[in-house]
Parts: C-alpha cells; structure tokens; sequence
C-alpha cells in the first residue's frame, strides 16, 4: 500500500504575527507577543498520537481493507480478524467490510461508510465533486486519503493513491526566495508508518513530513550551545557538532526566545525546496536539490543555513549533501574572490549577514536558471 505524507499555511493575521516577530523592536513586550507567538506555532507543528483502536481509527482500518484489500490495520485493532485462509477467497475484503457497516452504531458514521462502499462497488456514479466531498469529509475523521479512479467509462475503479490515519495541514511558512501559487500540506501521523522516518519531501506532489525529533534534537543542540553547555548529539541528522557549527549557531542565536521557530522554519523551508524543484522543473538530482535547499536555508537565516553547510561538509566523501556543500563554497569563493574560503571554509561565517544573503540569492538563482535550461 502507497502511503503519505503532508502540511500549513496561515491567514492573514498569522501572517502579521510572523512580521511583527521579525521586526519587532527587542523589549519586554515584544518579548511577551514572542512567547504567545511560540505557543501558536508549537500547537500547529507539536505532533500528537491517537489510537487505531477509537472509532475513527477503525474506519480507517476498514477504508484501507476495502480499497486496497488491505488487513493489515484491521488486524492490528484485533487480531486474527481476516485469517490468512479468508485473503485467499475472491471479495474476502467487501464480506469483511459489510460485516464492519453492521456493527456500526453511529448513524452519521454508518451512512459515510455505506457511502464509500457505493463508491468502491459503483465509481461510475460519482462526480469528480463528489469525490472531493467524500474525501474532504474523511479527513474531518483524520482519514487523509487521494482516491485514484482507473479505467474507462462503465469499467472504471477506484483505488487509493495513498491513505493515512492523521491530521493534513497547509504550510504556513512561505518561500523566501520563489513563488509558489499551489497549496503544500504536510502530515501529523497518529500511527507508525515507515514512509515517516526522516524529514522529507516525499513522493506526493503536495506533501511533506517532517520528523519532530529532528526538530527537537536540533532545537536542544543549539539552545545548549547558546547556553554554553557540552553537546554531545549529531546536528542535522548526523553531524558531529564541531567549531564552525557552534560558532553559526551562537551567531545565528544572540539569545534563547525563537530558536524552536527558526529551526522549524529551516526544515520547512529545507524540504519545501526540494517540493518546488521536484513539481516546477521536474528536478530530482540530489546534489544540485540540496545546493537549492541551502541556499534557501541560508537566505532565511544566514548563520543557521550555515550550521547546516558545516553539517553536510562533514558526511562522508560520496554523499550528495557533501558535494553541495563543496559546490556552494567555491560559488563563495568565486563570489568574493576569495580563494582562502576553499581551504578554510570555516571562514565563510566571518562574513556580514547581509552579505551572506546576498550571496545565497545569488547562488539560489544560478541554480534555478541552470534548471530551466
């Protein structure tokens, strides 16, 4: 079974909150509107769990038997409910599924569900807007599913594209440097998929996930550093903390209030990148996406973009991630005219932070215009 994965995207109001963070003068009430603010993006972003075994958790077991004749999930709630012996027998998974509907005794629930099997058992009667309705309120259940109709008229079937037992949320967090009009969601699963492992930019054209334990490892790491504390953890996903880390970090955090945020923000911006090029320029080569997503990164941030430069230099020879960060050191180079930053990359985060941006736009253009050749 193909499962996905997802994100956020705010109104207006929570757009104005983000710019009065940014701009605002450093005194005790902004300090104040910086806390309130925190706690709404933590609650956006914080992932929670939910058992498979509540109503909705059930539904979804048995969406999943029926489409994609799937058992899994339903026997992970009980047991030895579909037996090896039952797969083997022809429509074992629609039986299964009207023994589900008789045993439901809400009546709003037992009438979405007669609905999907009317939807599985006769497609050719529903309307593409139909089905956007059906899908819409599925996931008002925590049922985020793309049904996928296959066929031609009167021979049509429909199968699910993916479906997952969570909560789907629009990015909230813009592009710093290219326009994107189409919505990009990412997802808070309730159960475990191994699809969500690492942050990633997944194989769905509007999805994303990102892992919240790299988040707060990250978080932890330069809080600690900031606080002048030992760190013994791997930065971004397996990067010895050394020297040029710390340093971009103490410089990317004079002080504690917003680093959760801004390191959030980086991942976000990370893998909505790698979406961008992947959707827009149909790009999905490693070393020149990661060069892109750097540089992005950097542009956001100066200093924590280049914590993660620092990071990528230290995996091993023939890791995508190391030749981007190679790349984008010599386009530094070449840029300031400064050949030292080849030898000593470490020297790259005594630039001025406008400058810095500076470049990263520059480097995050070249590369875009190399894309769309």
């Amino acid at each position: 079974m193909n499962i996905g994965h997802v994100f956020l995207k705010g109104s207006a109001v929570f757009s104005t909150l983000l710019f009065l963070l940014f701009f605002s003068p450093l005194n005790s009430g902004a300090e104040m509107f910086r806390s309130d603010l925190q706690s709404v993006i933590e609650y956006k972003y914080k992932y929670s769990t939910m058992s498979i075994k509540t109503v909705n958790g059930k539904f979804y077991a048995y969406t999943v038997l029926l489409f994609n004749e799937n058992p899994h999930f339903v026997n992970i709630i009980q047991k030895g409910t579909i037996s090896i012996k039952e797969i083997g027998n022809e429509g074992f998974h629609v039986k299964a599924y009207r023994n589900y509907i008789n045993s439901i005794q809400e009546q709003s629930l037992q009438k979405e569900a007669s609905l999907l099997l009317k939807l599985y058992n006769e497609p050719d009667t529903f309307s593409e807007g139909q089905i956007r309705e059906i899908t819409e309120s599925l996931a008002k259940r925590n049922i985020i599913l793309k049904f996928r109709r296959e066929g031609y008229r009167n021979q049509t079937q429909i199968t699910l594209d993916y479906c997952i037992f969570g909560e789907k949320i629009k990015i909230d967090i813009k592009h710093p440097l290219i326009d994107y009009d189409e919505d990009i969601y990412y997802i808070k699963p309730f159960i475990y998929y191994d699809e969500f492992s690492t942050s990633n930019s997944t194989f769905y054209y509007d999805m994303i996930y990102i892992n919240p334990e790299e988040v707060e490892n990250d978080f932890i790491i330069a809080r600690d550093i900031v606080k002048g504390r030992e760190v013994r953890s791997m930065f971004f996903v397996g990067a010895r903390v050394n020297d040029d880390i710390k340093g971009s970090l103490i410089k990317a955090f004079p002080g504690t209030g917003s680093i959760k945020h801004e390191i959030l923000r980086m991942f976000v911006i990370h893998e909505l990148t790698h979406k961008i090029m992947d959707n827009t320029f149909n790009n999905f080569d490693q070393v020149s996406g990661e060069e892109l997503a750097m540089s992005s990164a950097i542009y956001a941030n100066p200093y924590l973009g280049l914590a993660v430069l620092y990071s990528y230099l230290s995996y091993s020879s023939d890791n995508p991630h190391r030749f981007a960060a190679l790349n984008f050191i010599a386009y530094v180079s070449e840029n300031t005219g400064n050949k030292e930053y080849l030898d000593n990359p470490g020297l790259i985060k005594n630039l001025p932070h406008d400058r810095l941006r500076d470049i990263a736009r520059g480097h995050f253009l070249a590369g875009i215009s190399r894309l769309k050749k």
